[in-house]
Protein backbone atom coordinates (compact mmCIF):
# COMPACT_ATOMS: atom_id res chain seq x y z
CA UNK A 1 0.00 0.00 0.00
CA UNK A 2 1.10 3.58 -0.94
CA UNK A 3 -0.92 6.22 -1.23
CA UNK A 4 1.60 8.77 -2.28
CA UNK A 5 3.44 8.63 -5.37
CA UNK A 6 5.37 10.05 -6.79
CA UNK A 7 6.62 11.16 -2.94
CA UNK A 8 6.66 15.14 -3.16
CA UNK A 9 6.23 18.04 -0.70
CA UNK A 10 6.69 21.39 0.10
CA UNK A 11 5.61 23.97 2.85
CA UNK A 12 3.52 27.29 2.30
CA UNK A 13 5.43 29.72 4.56
CA UNK A 14 3.83 32.75 5.94
CA UNK A 15 6.39 35.67 6.74
CA UNK A 16 5.09 39.33 8.32
CA UNK A 17 6.89 41.77 6.74
CA UNK A 18 7.56 44.84 9.17
CA UNK A 19 7.88 48.67 8.55
CA UNK A 20 10.51 51.11 10.50
CA UNK A 21 7.60 51.08 13.75
CA UNK A 22 6.94 47.17 13.38
CA UNK A 23 3.81 47.23 11.67
CA UNK A 24 2.72 44.70 9.59
CA UNK A 25 2.88 45.46 6.00
CA UNK A 26 -0.88 45.23 4.36
CA UNK A 27 -1.48 43.02 1.10
CA UNK A 28 -1.71 45.81 -1.58
CA UNK A 29 2.16 46.93 -1.04
CA UNK A 30 3.65 43.28 -0.86
CA UNK A 31 2.03 42.04 -3.98
CA UNK A 32 4.97 43.91 -5.69
CA UNK A 33 7.51 42.36 -3.70
CA UNK A 34 5.44 38.96 -4.57
CA UNK A 35 5.17 39.49 -8.00
CA UNK A 36 9.06 40.41 -8.41
CA UNK A 37 10.12 37.13 -6.34
CA UNK A 38 7.40 34.85 -8.39
CA UNK A 39 9.43 35.84 -11.29
CA UNK A 40 12.78 35.63 -10.45
CA UNK A 41 12.05 31.91 -8.46
CA UNK A 42 9.50 30.54 -10.56
CA UNK A 43 7.32 30.06 -7.65
CA UNK A 44 3.85 30.46 -6.77
CA UNK A 45 4.51 33.13 -4.23
CA UNK A 46 1.89 35.51 -2.97
CA UNK A 47 -0.03 37.28 -0.18
CA UNK A 48 -2.25 36.25 2.40
CA UNK A 49 -2.91 38.11 6.10
CA UNK A 50 -0.58 41.02 5.54
CA UNK A 51 2.49 38.05 5.00
CA UNK A 52 3.98 37.26 1.96
CA UNK A 53 3.23 33.57 1.44
CA UNK A 54 6.07 31.63 -0.27
CA UNK A 55 5.32 27.85 -1.40
CA UNK A 56 8.31 26.39 -1.94
CA UNK A 57 7.38 24.65 -4.85
CA UNK A 58 7.29 20.69 -5.69
CA UNK A 59 10.44 19.43 -3.59
CA UNK A 60 11.82 15.32 -3.98
CA UNK A 61 14.54 15.84 -1.36
CA UNK A 62 15.40 17.27 1.78
CA UNK A 63 18.48 19.03 -0.06
CA UNK A 64 16.08 20.88 -2.63
CA UNK A 65 13.61 22.44 -0.29
CA UNK A 66 16.94 23.42 1.97
CA UNK A 67 17.84 25.32 -1.22
CA UNK A 68 14.55 26.69 -2.02
CA UNK A 69 14.14 28.24 1.48
CA UNK A 70 17.93 29.74 1.96
CA UNK A 71 17.73 31.15 -1.83
CA UNK A 72 13.97 32.77 -1.11
CA UNK A 73 14.64 34.07 2.00
CA UNK A 74 17.98 35.95 0.93
CA UNK A 75 16.70 37.42 -2.05
CA UNK A 76 13.34 38.87 -0.14
CA UNK A 77 15.53 40.20 2.61
CA UNK A 78 17.29 42.08 -0.14
CA UNK A 79 14.57 42.96 -1.84
CA UNK A 80 12.73 44.44 1.23
CA UNK A 81 16.20 46.79 2.48
CA UNK A 82 16.11 48.64 -0.48
CA UNK A 83 12.49 49.77 0.81
CA UNK A 84 13.37 49.96 4.56
CA UNK A 85 11.49 47.11 5.31
CA UNK A 86 12.27 43.62 7.03
CA UNK A 87 11.12 39.80 7.57
CA UNK A 88 9.44 38.56 10.69
CA UNK A 89 9.42 34.95 10.59
CA UNK A 90 7.23 34.05 13.44
CA UNK A 91 4.01 32.80 14.34
CA UNK A 92 2.15 35.24 15.49
CA UNK A 93 2.65 39.33 16.02
CA UNK A 94 3.13 40.05 19.49
CA UNK A 95 0.71 43.57 19.78
CA UNK A 96 -1.56 43.03 15.94
CA UNK A 97 -4.03 39.90 15.67
CA UNK A 98 -2.04 38.09 13.16
CA UNK A 99 -1.10 34.37 13.52
CA UNK A 100 1.09 32.62 10.50
CA UNK A 101 1.95 29.29 9.75
CA UNK A 102 4.43 26.95 7.67
CA UNK A 103 1.65 24.50 6.07
CA UNK A 104 3.38 21.60 5.08
CA UNK A 105 2.18 19.64 1.64
CA UNK A 106 2.57 16.28 0.87
CA UNK A 107 2.18 14.60 -2.64
CA UNK A 108 1.31 13.14 -4.73
CA UNK A 109 -2.25 11.90 -3.65
CA UNK A 110 -4.53 10.05 -6.22
CA UNK A 111 -7.42 8.59 -4.39
CA UNK A 112 -9.50 11.01 -2.08
CA UNK A 113 -11.09 8.82 -0.71
CA UNK A 114 -8.24 6.92 0.94
CA UNK A 115 -6.74 10.38 2.04
CA UNK A 116 -9.73 11.40 3.87
CA UNK A 117 -9.31 8.16 5.69
CA UNK A 118 -6.04 9.13 6.31
CA UNK A 119 -6.47 12.21 8.05
CA UNK A 120 -8.11 9.89 11.73
CA UNK A 121 -5.20 8.09 11.07
CA UNK A 122 -3.05 10.81 11.46
CA UNK A 123 -5.14 12.74 13.82
CA UNK A 124 -3.22 11.40 16.72
CA UNK A 125 0.20 12.46 15.67
CA UNK A 126 -0.58 16.08 14.43
CA UNK A 127 -0.55 17.79 18.47
CA UNK A 128 2.94 16.13 18.26
CA UNK A 129 4.15 18.47 15.49
CA UNK A 130 2.50 21.28 17.28
CA UNK A 131 4.52 20.95 19.95
CA UNK A 132 7.54 20.59 17.89
CA UNK A 133 6.45 23.60 16.20
CA UNK A 134 5.42 25.96 18.96
CA UNK A 135 6.94 29.77 18.32
CA UNK A 136 3.80 32.21 18.73
CA UNK A 137 3.75 32.72 22.36
CA UNK A 138 2.82 36.85 22.20
CA UNK A 139 -0.11 37.38 20.83
CA UNK A 140 -2.20 40.29 19.98
CA UNK A 141 -0.67 41.99 23.66
CA UNK A 142 -0.93 38.22 25.65
CA UNK A 143 2.24 36.14 26.47
CA UNK A 144 3.09 33.38 28.13
CA UNK A 145 0.03 31.60 28.58
CA UNK A 146 0.74 29.37 25.43
CA UNK A 147 3.46 28.22 23.53
CA UNK A 148 1.41 28.45 20.66
CA UNK A 149 -1.49 31.13 21.03
CA UNK A 150 -1.94 30.08 17.68
CA UNK A 151 -2.74 26.64 17.80
CA UNK A 152 -4.72 27.13 21.08
CA UNK A 153 -6.92 30.19 19.60
CA UNK A 154 -7.05 28.27 15.80
CA UNK A 155 -5.69 30.71 13.80
CA UNK A 156 -8.81 32.56 13.42
CA UNK A 157 -9.90 29.23 12.19
CA UNK A 158 -7.46 28.65 9.91
CA UNK A 159 -6.11 25.50 11.80
CA UNK A 160 -8.74 23.52 13.27
CA UNK A 161 -9.33 20.12 15.01
CA UNK A 162 -9.71 17.31 12.40
CA UNK A 163 -13.37 16.02 12.48
CA UNK A 164 -13.16 12.06 11.87
CA UNK A 165 -14.73 11.72 8.09
CA UNK A 166 -16.49 9.21 6.33
CA UNK A 167 -15.56 9.43 2.59
CA UNK A 168 -19.34 8.41 1.43
CA UNK A 169 -20.43 11.42 3.09
CA UNK A 170 -17.76 13.88 3.12
CA UNK A 171 -17.66 16.76 1.41
CA UNK A 172 -14.79 19.58 0.72
CA UNK A 173 -13.30 20.84 3.46
CA UNK A 174 -10.65 23.23 4.44
CA UNK A 175 -9.04 24.67 7.76
CA UNK A 176 -8.06 21.16 9.36
CA UNK A 177 -5.15 20.56 11.47
CA UNK A 178 -4.34 17.77 8.78
CA UNK A 179 -6.29 17.16 5.88
CA UNK A 180 -6.67 16.21 2.02
CA UNK A 181 -6.70 19.21 -0.28
CA UNK A 182 -7.07 17.24 -3.69
CA UNK A 183 -9.20 20.32 -4.63
CA UNK A 184 -6.50 22.78 -4.62
CA UNK A 185 -3.36 20.20 -5.65
CA UNK A 186 -3.05 16.44 -5.19
CA UNK A 187 -1.74 16.80 -1.30
CA UNK A 188 -2.19 16.31 2.43
CA UNK A 189 -1.84 19.18 3.60
CA UNK A 190 -0.50 19.48 7.45
CA UNK A 191 -1.70 22.76 9.06
CA UNK A 192 -0.99 22.90 13.00
CA UNK A 193 2.84 24.02 12.48
CA UNK A 194 3.90 27.70 13.58
CA UNK A 195 5.52 29.22 11.22
CA UNK A 196 9.10 28.85 12.05
CA UNK A 197 11.55 31.55 12.47
CA UNK A 198 14.96 29.28 12.27
CA UNK A 199 14.99 28.81 8.69
CA UNK A 200 16.94 25.15 8.57
CA UNK A 201 14.35 24.34 11.01
CA UNK A 202 11.42 25.17 8.55
CA UNK A 203 13.43 22.91 6.18
CA UNK A 204 14.08 19.49 9.22
CA UNK A 205 10.57 20.32 10.24
CA UNK A 206 9.01 19.89 6.74
CA UNK A 207 11.13 16.96 5.90
CA UNK A 208 10.05 15.29 8.90
CA UNK A 209 6.62 16.31 8.52
CA UNK A 210 6.34 14.28 5.22
CA UNK A 211 8.28 11.09 5.98
CA UNK A 212 6.04 10.30 8.38
CA UNK A 213 2.40 10.94 6.63
CA UNK A 214 4.26 9.20 3.61
CA UNK A 215 4.92 6.70 6.13
CA UNK A 216 1.81 6.85 7.72
CA UNK A 217 0.61 6.34 3.77
CA UNK A 218 1.74 2.94 3.60
CA UNK A 219 -0.32 1.08 6.31
CA UNK A 220 -3.33 0.04 6.31
CA UNK A 221 -6.43 2.69 7.79
CA UNK A 222 -6.35 3.25 11.56
CA UNK A 223 -10.01 3.30 13.02
CA UNK A 224 -10.52 6.04 15.92
CA UNK A 225 -11.85 5.08 18.94
CA UNK A 226 -14.30 8.45 21.10
CA UNK A 227 -11.61 7.77 23.45
CA UNK A 228 -8.60 8.06 20.82
CA UNK A 229 -10.17 11.33 19.87
CA UNK A 230 -10.44 12.91 23.57
CA UNK A 231 -6.67 11.93 24.34
CA UNK A 232 -6.20 13.74 20.95
CA UNK A 233 -7.91 16.92 21.77
CA UNK A 234 -5.99 17.30 25.52
CA UNK A 235 -2.96 16.25 23.70
CA UNK A 236 -3.69 19.16 20.87
CA UNK A 237 -4.20 21.19 24.23
CA UNK A 238 -1.05 20.50 26.18
CA UNK A 239 0.93 20.81 23.08
CA UNK A 240 -0.13 24.45 22.21
CA UNK A 241 0.69 25.25 26.42
CA UNK A 242 3.26 23.41 27.02
CA UNK A 243 5.50 22.66 23.45
CA UNK A 244 8.09 19.92 23.97
CA UNK A 245 7.57 20.01 27.81
CA UNK A 246 4.29 18.12 27.08
CA UNK A 247 3.18 15.07 28.54
CA UNK A 248 0.65 13.07 26.10
CA UNK A 249 -2.07 10.56 27.02
CA UNK A 250 -1.17 7.92 24.32
CA UNK A 251 -2.58 4.16 24.48
CA UNK A 252 -3.68 4.19 28.39
CA UNK A 253 -0.70 5.86 29.54
CA UNK A 254 1.09 9.06 29.82
CA UNK A 255 4.02 9.70 27.14
CA UNK A 256 6.70 12.42 27.21
CA UNK A 257 5.88 14.72 23.50
CA UNK A 258 9.46 13.84 22.64
CA UNK A 259 9.75 10.28 23.47
CA UNK A 260 6.73 10.35 21.09
CA UNK A 261 8.73 12.22 18.48
CA UNK A 262 11.89 10.10 18.86
CA UNK A 263 9.77 6.95 18.18
CA UNK A 264 7.70 9.05 15.16
CA UNK A 265 11.26 9.85 13.41
CA UNK A 266 12.60 6.20 13.91
CA UNK A 267 9.34 4.80 12.36
CA UNK A 268 9.61 6.75 9.39
CA UNK A 269 13.14 6.12 8.75
CA UNK A 270 12.73 4.66 5.12
CA UNK A 271 10.40 7.30 4.35
CA UNK A 272 13.11 10.16 5.27
CA UNK A 273 15.52 7.96 2.84
CA UNK A 274 13.45 8.31 -0.19
CA UNK A 275 13.64 12.03 0.26
CA UNK A 276 16.83 12.06 0.18
CA UNK A 277 17.37 12.45 4.38
CA UNK A 278 18.17 10.85 7.94
CA UNK A 279 17.54 11.49 11.39
CA UNK A 280 21.42 12.22 11.70
CA UNK A 281 20.77 15.17 9.18
CA UNK A 282 18.00 16.78 11.73
CA UNK A 283 20.44 18.63 14.53
CA UNK A 284 18.11 21.49 15.48
CA UNK A 285 15.60 18.91 15.52
CA UNK A 286 17.60 16.35 17.79
CA UNK A 287 18.82 18.52 20.40
CA UNK A 288 15.13 20.50 20.30
CA UNK A 289 14.01 17.07 21.59
CA UNK A 290 16.95 16.03 23.76
CA UNK A 291 16.37 19.55 25.46
CA UNK A 292 12.75 19.57 25.27
CA UNK A 293 13.30 23.40 23.90
CA UNK A 294 11.29 25.60 21.33
CA UNK A 295 11.45 28.48 19.51
CA UNK A 296 8.55 29.69 21.67
CA UNK A 297 11.15 29.26 24.49
CA UNK A 298 13.72 31.76 22.70
CA UNK A 299 11.17 33.52 22.52
CA UNK A 300 10.31 33.96 25.72
CA UNK A 301 13.30 34.26 27.05
CA UNK A 302 13.61 37.69 24.87
CA UNK A 303 10.47 38.87 26.03
CA UNK A 304 11.49 38.73 29.69
CA UNK A 305 13.59 41.35 28.96
CA UNK A 306 11.02 43.96 27.04
CA UNK A 307 7.87 43.88 29.13
CA UNK A 308 6.22 46.67 26.21
CA UNK A 309 4.96 44.46 23.40
CA UNK A 310 6.29 47.07 20.70
CA UNK A 311 10.13 47.18 21.88
CA UNK A 312 9.74 43.20 22.05
CA UNK A 313 8.27 43.24 18.46
CA UNK A 314 11.59 45.70 17.27
CA UNK A 315 14.05 43.55 19.30
CA UNK A 316 12.73 40.09 18.18
CA UNK A 317 12.35 40.74 14.61
CA UNK A 318 15.90 42.26 14.42
CA UNK A 319 17.09 38.78 15.97
CA UNK A 320 14.70 36.77 13.98
CA UNK A 321 15.27 38.07 10.06
CA UNK A 322 18.72 36.67 10.36
CA UNK A 323 17.11 32.93 10.58
CA UNK A 324 19.62 31.31 12.27
CA UNK A 325 20.19 33.17 15.58
CA UNK A 326 17.71 30.57 17.51
CA UNK A 327 20.06 27.60 16.25
CA UNK A 328 22.77 29.61 17.82
CA UNK A 329 21.21 30.19 20.98
CA UNK A 330 20.36 26.48 20.97
CA UNK A 331 23.15 25.00 21.40
CA UNK A 332 24.15 26.71 25.02
CA UNK A 333 20.36 26.69 26.35
CA UNK A 334 19.46 24.32 29.22
CA UNK A 335 17.23 21.74 29.13
CA UNK A 336 13.30 22.03 30.09
CA UNK A 337 11.82 19.73 32.55
CA UNK A 338 8.91 17.49 31.46
CA UNK A 339 5.16 18.68 32.75
CA UNK A 340 2.71 16.17 33.57
CA UNK A 341 -0.24 15.60 31.02
CA UNK A 342 -3.45 16.85 32.44
CA UNK A 343 -5.48 14.70 34.79
CA UNK A 344 -9.23 14.91 34.99
CA UNK A 345 -9.02 17.51 37.57
CA UNK A 346 -6.93 19.90 35.28
CA UNK A 347 -9.57 18.79 32.42
CA UNK A 348 -12.01 20.36 34.51
CA UNK A 349 -10.38 23.00 35.25
CA UNK A 350 -9.12 24.17 31.97
CA UNK A 351 -13.28 24.10 31.29
CA UNK A 352 -13.83 26.00 33.84
CA UNK A 353 -11.16 28.88 33.49
CA UNK A 354 -13.22 29.53 29.65
CA UNK A 355 -16.76 30.13 31.84
CA UNK A 356 -17.13 33.52 33.45
CA UNK A 357 -20.72 35.48 33.71
CA UNK A 358 -23.33 34.54 31.33
CA UNK A 359 -21.11 32.63 29.09
CA UNK A 360 -22.52 31.03 26.59
CA UNK A 361 -22.21 27.18 27.29
CA UNK A 362 -20.29 26.64 23.40
CA UNK A 363 -17.47 29.29 24.51
CA UNK A 364 -16.78 26.27 27.32
CA UNK A 365 -15.78 23.77 24.36
CA UNK A 366 -13.07 26.43 23.47
CA UNK A 367 -11.09 24.82 26.33
CA UNK A 368 -10.18 21.60 24.27
CA UNK A 369 -12.34 21.06 21.62
CA UNK A 370 -14.70 18.06 23.24
CA UNK A 371 -17.62 16.92 21.05
CA UNK A 372 -20.43 17.29 22.20
CA UNK A 373 -20.92 14.29 24.59
CA UNK A 374 -17.94 14.99 26.64
CA UNK A 375 -18.21 18.88 26.82
CA UNK A 376 -21.81 17.98 27.96
CA UNK A 377 -20.21 15.59 30.61
CA UNK A 378 -18.00 18.36 31.94
CA UNK A 379 -20.92 20.88 31.97
CA UNK A 380 -22.69 18.48 33.95
CA UNK A 381 -19.67 17.89 36.23
CA UNK A 382 -19.26 21.63 36.74
CA UNK A 383 -23.13 22.18 38.02
CA UNK A 384 -23.36 19.42 40.14
CA UNK A 385 -20.50 20.22 42.08
CA UNK A 386 -21.98 23.87 42.36
CA UNK A 387 -18.87 25.43 40.55
CA UNK A 388 -21.10 26.83 37.92
CA UNK A 389 -24.98 27.80 37.22
CA UNK A 390 -26.73 27.24 34.09
CA UNK A 391 -29.55 29.17 32.23
CA UNK A 392 -31.61 29.24 29.48
CA UNK A 393 -33.55 31.67 27.52
CA UNK A 394 -35.13 31.83 24.10
CA UNK A 395 -32.90 34.55 23.34
CA UNK A 396 -29.71 33.51 24.44
CA UNK A 397 -30.13 29.57 24.94
CA UNK A 398 -28.58 27.90 27.40
CA UNK A 399 -25.60 30.02 29.20
CA UNK A 400 -23.59 29.46 31.95
CA UNK A 401 -21.77 31.40 35.28
CA UNK A 402 -19.14 30.69 37.34
CA UNK A 403 -19.42 30.62 41.12
CA UNK A 404 -16.87 32.72 42.86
Amino acid sequence: MNLFDPRTFSTDWEIMVLDKLERTVDEQKLMAFAAQLRREFDLPITVDWRTLECPMGINTSFAQLWERVQNVTSRAAQILAEWELQLYPTGAHPVEQFFNANHVHVGTLRDESAAIRLESALLSYTPAFAALAANSPLSNGRRGQWKSYRVAHHAHHATTPTQVRDPHFAQRMWGFDGGAKMFGGPTFEVRITDAATSFRFLAELATFVAAFVHHIGTEEPREISPRDYRDAMVNRWSAAKHGLQASFHWNDQTLPVTELLAQMLDECASSLETLGAKRDDFALLETMLQKRVTQADWTLEIAARYPDPWVFASAHAKLARHGNVFDEWLQSAPPLGVLPAPDDAAILQAHLEAIGEGTHFYRSRDAMNFPPPLADAIIEQLVETGRVKRASSPKRGVTLSRIL
